[in-house]
Order: structure tokens, then C-alpha cells, then sequence
């Protein structure tokens, strides 16, 4: 129990650190750009958003699977990123030709289309970034990830700094700094993994290839259908609002992402641990403790979100001020991501990926028809509540699917929480007295803890038996 604390303690380093340097772009960019610009700097993030969900092709997701059963670590590296390189040479060229109509369609304009070019470089080391993030993870480094981490995310943030204040208060300026920060920090992760970057075709495992592919590439496809899930309420908000609601969108999406910092963390910290204890063969007690405890953690800072909105707010520029509507329910995307990491495991460890397309599908089925419904009438905030409402559909999709293959475990808390939160989500959107808000932020904080208090009391007895199972075995050991 204290390797895991420790472990998961190394990993919250990285993501703390990352975490606090993402916020501290978000005041940085908002006090030099207006939300139009803004607006345009998410197109930005779209396309490489889109980028990274389809450039692994799955590889990625297979080489975390296969890493514990494959006794050669660099061979399965150097095997499972072959087929990426190879597929990013096709998208690089692909990108570079149609440079011009890309640029109007990210930046309403053709000008900018040389931040095309640049953005399809960067994709090579985001591939590398992505790969030896994962091998450094899945051997459980996580003081090294984490430092890494940290190096990458203040290399933008320095970049975006220096940028600002050398060159144009616009977007495309924030869009060069971001991508030369990423470049800069990935080629010191690179430097330093240099050995696992060796490449000779004899150590590629021709043999290994198809069963990568066989587990990646159903994970792609749902990739590629989840890549739209996340996209998509910003394209709705591109095609029937404007510049302005798609910054303050991004501005709210923003801030909600602090609850990434759990969520990052605690994926990094799970996905080894929990292959581990079901290799092991854990009672099924263990993974409804974690997954109760999680989402406890997860719904508090939710409440906390909704508590100190008004004070979270003032860290943007007073043009962003009516993110604070915003972000609420945006605040169920990493929540329910995260959760869902603790539901699915049915789906991971029955190798049934194709799973993920079917709950894919579902999500996005939600997302398009709540966005079309929703964002010509109430624009940003229409997107806010079809994204929540989605993640809760993903979430649900992903638990039901694993349960019904898989033993699993009872989620009645989760649901009753999820629930709860949805309730305070739109009171904290209809209601804008201080006061009143306030009071109901507070019981719906006091109504979690109360739902929640004989899960914590079941982990403390878990831990207290762990602690005297231990220190009888060390007694022993001395006698």
C-alpha cells in the first residue's frame, strides 16, 4: 500500500506541475488576446487534438497492452511506433498540399497557412512524446514522468510569455510559441531516451506487428469516432456563432481542466496498477474501492469548481467573465473520463476494443443531436450542457458494456452522484445571486461527503488490515 501512495504521489507531481503551468497560460493569454482571437488560437487546439487521436493509430493503446507480456521492451517500442512514423509521413504530406484550405478553415484565412506546415512537423515528436511517455510510465518511473511533464508544459509557457511580448497580441503568435515550446521540450525527452530511438529494421518484430494492429486498430476507429466527440461542440459553435463565444468557450473549457489534474495522475498511476492486480487475480473489493474513492475525490473538486467559480473567474481578463456560466458542465468531461477509468476494465482486460466504437458512437450520437438543439439558441453555453450531457452518456456507454462481459462491481453511488452534480450544474447556470449559489454549492458539497462516508470507511479498514497483515509478516520475519 505505501509503494502504491508513493508511486501515485510521484505521478500527482507531474500533473500537479502541469496542471498549475496550463493555468498559468490561461491568465497570460486572456490578458494579451481578446476572446475573437481566442476563438481562433482553439481552432488551433482542434486540429491537433484531432491529430493525436488518429496519428497513433492504436499502436500506442496495444503497446500498453503488450508491455507486460513481451520480454524484450525496446524491440516492442521500437515495433509499436514503426507503424505511426510511417502513417505521419502520409498525414505530414497530406497537410503541407492542402496547407491554404486548411488555414481558411482553422483561421478564417489563407494567410496563415505556413502554422499548417508547422503544426504537421510537430506531429513527428508528439508520436515520440506520446511512445516514450508510455514506456516510461508502464515500467512505474513516475518521479521521471512527471519532471518531464513539468519540462514540457514550461517550455510553452515560457515560449508563449516571450512571444507575447516580442512579437503581435494575436492568435497566430500564441499558436507559433505553443508549437515551438512542445518541440523544444519533446527534443530533451528525446535526447534523454535516445537509446530506445536505436532503430534497425532486424529489431522491429515482424511477427508482433499484426497482433498490434488486430488490438490497435479497432481502437483507432473508435478513436477517430471519439476524436469527433471531442470536437465537435467547437465546430457547432464555429459554424453557428462566432470567434467571440468559440474563445469564451475555450477560456470555461479551461478552466474545468483543472479537475485534469486528478484525472492525468490518476490514469497514469491506474492503468500498470490495475493490469498488475488482475494478473494477480484482486478481489473485486479492491477495484470498487478505488473506483468509489475516485469518484468521491473527483465529485469534491466538482463542488469546489462550483463554490469558488466567481473567484476563479478573476484570473481571466473581465472580457471572459461570462465563462463562468460556461464551465459547469464542462466539468463532467474529466470527471466522467476519469470514473470511467475504474468501469471499463471489462473492456481492457477481455481485449474487446471494438466495445470502445459502439460507446464512441453512442457518445457522439448525443453530442451532435444536444449541439444541434441547443447551440443556435443558447450558443456557448448550449455546447457546455450537449459536452456534459455527452461524457455522462460515454460514461454510462463504457460502464454498461464492461459490466455486462466482465463481473464488475455495483455503481449506484456513482450514479446518485452523477445525479447530484447534474442538478448543481444547472442551478449554477440559471442562478447568478452570490449568496443563493453559494448555499447550494455548500449542501450539494455536504450531500457527497454524506454519500460517501461508508466508502472512505471501507478503505481506512482496507489499509488498517494491509498495515497489520504486514507488520505481522515483518514480526514473523524476526522471529
Amino acid at each position: 500500500m505505501k509503494t502504491l501512495i508513493k508511486r501515485l504521489m510521484q505521478f500527482a507531481i507531474g500533473s500537479l506541475g502541469s496542471a498549475v503551468l496550463n493555468l498559468l497560460t490561461i491568465p497570460v493569454v486572456t490578458y494579451f488576446i481578446s476572446p475573437t482571437e481566442y476563438g481562433k488560437t482553439s481552432m488551433f487546439m482542434l486540429a491537433q487534438t484531432l491529430i493525436i487521436c488518429v496519428i497513433y493509430l492504436g499502436f500506442d493503446q496495444a503497446f500498453a497492452r503488450e508491455f507486460y507480456d513481451y520480454t524484450d521492451k525496446n524491440k516492442l517500442f521500437q515495433t509499436a511506433i514503426f507503424v505511426p512514423l510511417v502513417f505521419s509521413v502520409f498525414v505530414i504530406t497530406c497537410m503541407c498540399l492542402f496547407a491554404k484550405p486548411l488555414s481558411l478553415f482553422l483561421f478564417d484565412s489563407e494567410v496563415y497557412y505556413q502554422a499548417v506546415y508547422l503544426i504537421a512537423f510537430s506531429t513527428l515528436f508528439l508520436i515520440f512524446e506520446r511512445f516514450i511517455f508510455l514506456h516510461i510510465r508502464m515500467q512505474n518511473k513516475a518521479l521521471e514522468f512527471s519532471i518531464f511533464n513539468i519540462l514540457i508544459k514550461f517550455m510553452i509557457l515560457l515560449c508563449t510569455v516571450v512571444f507575447l511580448l516580442a512579437f503581435s497580441d494575436t492568435f497566430i503568435t500564441v499558436v507559433y510559441a505553443t508549437i515551438i515550446g512542445q518541440i523544444i521540450g519533446d527534443s530533451i525527452l528525446i535526447l534523454k531516451n535516445y537509446r530506445l530511438l536505436r532503430f534497425n529494421l532486424f529489431h522491429i518484430d515482424r511477427t508482433l506487428l499484426p497482433k498490434l494492429a488486430s488490438f490497435g486498430l479497432p481502437v483507432v476507429v473508435a478513436t477517430v469516432i471519439y476524436s469527433l466527440f471531442v470536437i465537435i461542440d467547437k465546430l457547432f459553435i464555429r459554424y453557428f456563432c462566432d470567434f467571440e463565444q468559440l474563445g469564451l468557450y475555450t477560456a470555461a473549457f479551461k478552466i474545468a481542466s483543472a479537475l485534469l489534474i486528478l484525472q492525468i495522475t490518476f490514469s497514469n498511476f491506474w492503468v500498470p496498477t490495475a493490469y498488475e492486480w488482475y494478473k494477480k487475480q484482486k478481489p473485486m473489493r479492491y477495484f470498487k474501492i478505488v473506483s468509489d474513492s475516485i469518484m468521491f475525490l473527483i465529485a469534491l473538486l466538482f463542488t469546489g469548481l462550483l463554490l469558488f467559480k466567481g473567484v476563479i473567474i478573476m484570473i481571466l481578463s473581465p472580457e471572459y467573465r461570462e465563462a463562468q456560466y460556461i464551465f459547469p458542465f464542462l466539468c463532467f468531461y474529466p470527471l466522467m473520463m476519469t470514473v470511467s477509468e475504474t468501469t471499463n476494465l471489462g473492456i481492457v482486460f477481455l481485449k474487446k476494443s471494438w466495445l470502445n466504437i459502439l460507446v464512441s458512437i453512442i457518445a457522439l450520437a448525443v453530442s451532435v443531436g444536444l449541439n444541434l438543439l441547443l447551440v443556435p439558441i443558447y450558443g456557448a453555453i448550449g455546447a457546455s450542457i450537449a459536452t456534459g450531457c455527452a461524457y455522462i452518456a460515454f460514461f454510462l456507454a463504457r460502464t454498461y458494456f464492461s459490466m455486462k462481459i466482465w463481473k464488475g462491481f455495483s455503481v449506484k453511488r456513482h450514479l446518485i452522484t452523477t445525479s447530484f452534480l447534474f442538478v448543481g450544474a444547472t442551478l449554477n447556470i440559471l442562478i447568478h445571486s452570490v449568496w443563493l449559489i453559494t448555499l447550494i454549492n455548500l449542501v450539494l458539497m455536504g450531500g457527497i461527503i454524506l454519500i460517501y462516508i461508508p466508502t472512505m470507511l471501507t478503505a481506512y479498514r482496507a489499509f488498517r488490515e494491509k498495515r497489520h497483515q504486514t507488520a505481522s509478516q515483518e514480526k514473523g520475519m524476526e522471529i
